[in-house]
């Protein structure tokens, strides 16, 4: 299977309001931006240990203490994109960006359709030249992270490593022996193939949610992710806020 730039984008939006969400959503949310819905900042942050969004997009309306939940969302995630939507003028625009906001709209503004685009672009620029593709997984090796049909994938350090391995030499199916050299180098062991068939199994329940592709064993050749058919394991069905 060949690997592809994966040119998509996360949003995590912050809104309590269903006409907010459902614009947002309208805007952007395609094939290539997901959009994550979280009812308070509060929330957010929780989220935080399991998804890293590339660009936070904040309902000004619902927000108390817009500085201290920009510091604290800095601290988390510097590099992350902070939109500020509904902002009631431009003084309160220009404080939202001293605060550290990237952009900060105002109810009015005929720009917002440009702005969120253009903010989302960019993210799938910037990911397009860091994240690979195998069907619906997508890793990005730089910051060691992995998704699988939209949702970030958890992994322990050898999982991620395993994953590392079948990435680094995708289309070429993978030994048994190049996984273990890989991930656990020199480290002595009698039982390597069964460290491999091990943690290949927990990679291959991680990723069952994926429509696309599966994590098969071919006999004299290895491990490699192949387009799913009928003799896989059909994907787990995942309920969730991510809109497609």
């Amino acid at each position: 299977m060949q690997r592809i730039r994966a040119a998509t984008a996360s949003v995590a939006l912050v809104s309590d309001t269903k006409a907010s969400t459902d614009l947002v959503v309208a805007l952007i949310a395609d094939e290539t931006t997901s959009v994550n819905v979280h009812k308070s900042f509060e929330v957010l942050l929780d989220s935080l240990t399991d998804v890293a969004p590339d660009i936070v997009v904040v309902d000004d309306r619902i927000q108390r203490d817009a500085a201290h939940h920009i510091r604290l969302l800095r601290r988390r995630q510097p590099s992350v994109h902070i939109v500020y939507l509904s902002v009631c003028d431009e003084t309160r625009c220009i404080s939202l960006l001293h605060w550290g906001a990237d952009d900060a709209i105002s109810v009015s503004s005929p720009s917002l359709v440009a702005r969120l685009q253009a903010a989302t672009r960019r993210a799938r620029t910037v990911n397009a030249g860091a994240r690979i593709a195998l069907g619906d997984i997508v890793f990005d090796r730089e910051a060691r992270r992995v998704w699988c049909a939209g949702r970030e994938v958890e992994l322990t350090p050898h999982e991620y490593g395993v994953v590392d391995c079948l990435f680094w030499h995708a289309p070429t199916p993978v030994g048994v022996d190049t996984i273990a050299d890989f991930v656990w180098g020199d480290q002595e062991s009698t039982n390597r193939r069964t460290l491999v068939q091990v943690h290949v199994s927990y990679v291959r329940k991680r990723h069952a949610a994926g429509a696309k592709v599966a994590l098969r064993f071919s006999r004299g050749s290895g491990y490699e992710f192949l387009p799913r058919s009928e003799r896989d394991t059909p994907p787990v069905s995942r309920r969730s806020h991510s809109t497609r």
